[in-house]
């Protein structure tokens, strides 16, 4: 099935929207900020999500592409006030991975070297990566400050988690033939209602305490009923993200 016919799209802020108070459809405000959230700015517009692995280095989306200046925050949850938490750094480079591919959306994930490391306190530190996938079944939380409301957009000042199911990967590939491949996840409420979408793009799928995933792509209108939301599974790059680093 043509990927138009789906109307599938990337989970950026749209740029004429990026000015707002930039949810996750049928999600909630976090109760505290999540110490491994990162936030991305462009010339100070908020533009993805990403999570932070180490004090040095923020994972992203791979088509989250940095553009002019870029600033991380993390320890951020208010973004209509500067909180007593937040950390603000520039990015130095970024590293998309080797084999993405902006049409088919596979190895959707990207590395953000900071100019400077942050500061690791009990607001701000970096999350484990998941070394194998979570199983079917499993609820795990997404968060991010995109869009509340499908279509019509609406953003949040405050971060806002949502739990979802890992979707089996036969069901994810039964919902998008020819789309899926062993890179992705699917993730989601089969009933529909929540989900993660527009503005939420590189942020964290976590489950138990360890990053199972990415958010990469998914329905143009969001919280669809057996429309789950596809993310990049990062149990599959841990040998890249190693490698990444390494070489600084």
């Amino acid at each position: 099935m043509a990927m138009e016919l789906l109307n599938i799209v990337l989970l950026l802020v749209p740029a004429a929207l990026a000015q707002t108070d930039t949810r996750i459809v049928g999600g909630y405000p976090c109760e505290k900020p999540q110490p491994w959230q990162a936030a991305i700015f462009n010339e100070h517009q908020l533009y993805c999500g990403g999570v932070l692995i180490n004090k040095e280095w923020v994972m992203t989306a791979a088509h989250c592409v940095l553009r002019g200046t870029t600033s991380i925050r993390v320890g951020e949850y208010n973004l209509r006030q500067m909180d007593e938490s937040e950390q603000v750094k520039m990015a130095a480079k970024s590293v998309a991975h080797p084999n993405y591919n902006p049409a088919t959306k596979d190895n959707d994930i990207m590395l953000i070297k900071l100019s400077s490391p942050v500061q690791l306190n009990n607001n701000v530190h970096p999350i484990a990566l998941a070394s194998s996938a979570a199983p079917a079944g499993i609820v795990c939380l997404v968060s991010g400050w995109g869009t509340t409301t499908t279509p019509k957009p609406s953003f949040p000042a405050l971060l806002q988690c949502a739990n979802l199911e890992i979707i089996s990967d036969s069901d994810c590939r039964r919902t998008y033939p020819g789309l899926i491949t062993d890179n992705m996840l699917c993730a989601g409420v089969p009933q529909g209602g929540t989900d993660s979408c527009q503005g939420d793009s590189g942020g964290p799928l976590v489950c138990g305490r360890s990053l199972q995933g990415i958010v990469s792509w998914g329905l143009e209108e969001c919280a669809q009923p057996n429309k789950p939301g596809v993310y990049s599974k990062v149990s599959k790059y841990l040998d890249w993200i190693q490698q990444t680093i390494r070489a600084g």
